[in-house]
Parts: C-alpha cells; sequence; structure tokens
C-alpha cells in the first residue's frame, strides 16, 4: 500500500505517496519497495537517480516524452504547499489525500490559474489517522492493514472564490470497475522494469498515465501497472510525490474526477521495497465513497 514513501514529515503525519496495506478481500498481491517508506510515509521509492527525468511512473518501452504533459495542466490540478496535490471541485474547495496535509496549511497560498488563493481551513475526515510505528517495521503487513483501514481524504476550503480555473465533477455512480483513467502528477519516475527513483521527485514535471479500473471496495479503487504485453498505449502508475493526484475518467463525453492517487500495495520486508514495477496495485481514494461527506461540508458553509 505505498503511494509514496515511509517518511515521517516534521509534523509527524506519515506520507503515503507509495504506502501499502493488509489486502482486503477480491484485492491482488504484489510487490512494491520500502523507499516509499523512506520518502513518502506511506510509500515511495529508492534514492537512485534516473536518467530521463518524469514523473508517473511509465513503460520502459515507451518515450516518455509522450507521457509528458504541457504546463500549466489541467485547471482543476493544484500543487500543495509540501508536496502532492489537490483538485479543485468548487470555486472554493479543493479534494486531497490527508497524508499530504503535513501541518497547519491555514493561510497558506495556492496557485490556482496563476492567482494565488489562501487557504481558510482544512478538513480532515474523521476516518484518518496517522500510521503507528509498529506499521512502519520490517514487515509490511502491519503497514498495509492500517493504510487500507483509514480514510485518506481531505478538504481544503479557499477564503475567496476562484476565478479562471473549471472545477471538475465528482464520479457518484458505483460502476467505476472497467473504467478507463488518466492519472496526473509531478512526483517521482521511473519505469516498470527498474520501479520509481524517489531523487527524480525534485523535477517536478507534470506527466500522466492511464490505466484500467480493476478492483474496487468500499472506498478503495485499484489499478494494476501491466507489462507491456498487455498494457495501454500510455500505461503507468503513480509515483512518490504525486499523492493527491486526480484520476480521470471520461463518461459520456464529460470528465469526472474518480479517484485521488494514495498508496501502492506491498508484501515482504520494507527494506526490499521498490515501488512502481509491473505487476503492482495501485490504490485510489474512491471518490464516490465520500460523496456525501463531501457535499456535507461545502452545503454546510454556502448557508
Amino acid at each position: 500500500m505505498f503511494g509514496g514513501v515511509l517518511q515521517q514529515p516534521a509534523s509527524g503525519r506519515a506520507h503515503e505517496s507509495a504506502h501499502q496495506a493488509a489486502p482486503q478481500a477480491g484485492w491482488k498481491r504484489t510487490t512494491v519497495s520500502r523507499k516509499t517508506v523512506a520518502n513518502f510515509l506511506v510509500v515511495t521509492a529508492l534514492l537512485a537517480l534516473y536518467a530521463d527525468s518524469v514523473a508517473i511512473v511509465v513503460r520502459h518501452d515507451v518515450d516518455a516524452t509522450e507521457y509528458r504533459v504541457p504546463e500549466p495542466g489541467p485547471g482543476y490540478l493544484v500543487d500543495l504547499p509540501h508536496e502532492g496535490h489537490a483538485v479543485l471541485i468548487s470555486d472554493r474547495w479543493l479534494v486531497t489525500v490527508a497524508h499530504t496535509i503535513f501541518y497547519d496549511y491555514t493561510g497558506h497560498k495556492l496557485s490556482i490559474a496563476g492567482d494565488s488563493y489562501e487557504i481558510a481551513r482544512v478538513v480532515v475526515h474523521p476516518g484518518y489517522s496517522d500510521l503507528t510505528p509498529r506499521a512502519l517495521e520490517s514487515d509490511s503487513e502491519a503497514l498495509m492493514r492500517q493504510l487500507s483501514a483509514r480514510s485518506d481524504i481531505a478538504l481544503i476550503e479557499l477564503a475567496d472564490p476562484v476565478d479562471g480555473a473549471e472545477p471538475i465533477a465528482l464520479y457518484r455512480g458505483d460502476d467505476e470497475r472497467g473504467l478507463r483513467v488518466e492519472i496526473f502528477g509531478r512526483g517521482s519516475t521511473g519505469t516498470g522494469v527498474r520501479g520509481e527513483v524517489a531523487a527524480t521527485k525534485a523535477v517536478r514535471e507534470l506527466r500522466r498515465c492511464e490505466n484500467i479500473i480493476a478492483e474496487t471496495s468500499k472506498h478503495w479503487l485499484a489499478y494494476e501497472f501491466d507489462p507491456p504485453e498487455s498494457a495501454l498505449p500510455l500505461e503507468g502508475m503513480h509515483g512518490s510525490g504525486d499523492s493527491g493526484g486526480p484520476a480521470v475518467a471520461v463518461v459520456e463525453g464529460r470528465p469526472f474526477l474518480i479517484g485521488l492517487s494514495s498508496w501502492q500495495y506491498y508484501e515482504g520486508d520494507l527494506d526490499d521495497f521498490v515501488g512502481g514495477l509491473y505487476g503492482t496495485l495501485a490504490f485510489q481514494v474512491r471518490i464516490s465513497a465520500y460523496s456525501r461527506w463531501i457535499d456535507s461540508h461545502i452545503a454546510d458553509r454556502r448557508e
């Protein structure tokens, strides 16, 4: 369940761009690396240097530049103060994964559509919890269990409405399985052969990849990073630093936010973890599962 790396930021909150957790019924088992544990708290990749600097972990047999997104990228994609992303879902609200909230962001500024917007408050889901020391020990089982059990989602309210960027609609259906999605991020990169390289996270070049939602559970969506023989043309997966990045599906000609990059599944010794290898199962926060919670906060502030 690594979405980033298992690193403990100053605030004490664990990071998850590559987190891993205990599997739930129906989930496939795969392997990821502990480098995520060192960089991202919930999972990332090693410290090796990668020659082709890009975000998102990509196919080894496709030119990495094919994954590049022209700046500034989708208007709803917003970079957070420390690292990771949030997604604009109304003129004053963004949604992200809770493990990207490293400290009190109230009063900090976000750049959206070329303008600066102040954060008025952050609302972390009551079902979210920091990882315990036991989860960071050598075996991945406790980490996987804790990652899968918590609600890794938070809302960010802005002091003023956004002008010049179009929010993306939330997906509210329960039929995500089989949907083709685009995943965006500026985090670590690498290939499915070598895995992600944490050192590439500093480049912060925007990339996108595609995948198919393979499994759904109560609060999670999962997709697998397939090797070339069974892959989509721009097959890939999120890496450390991509946490909170959107998974977008086009349904009846309209783009919808269906997931947020959170963690990768892994079994084994965390010291051996390598994120982003072919066969890795990546987990996304299932937006449809939290749509009522999101609506309740947005509606409450409008009244």
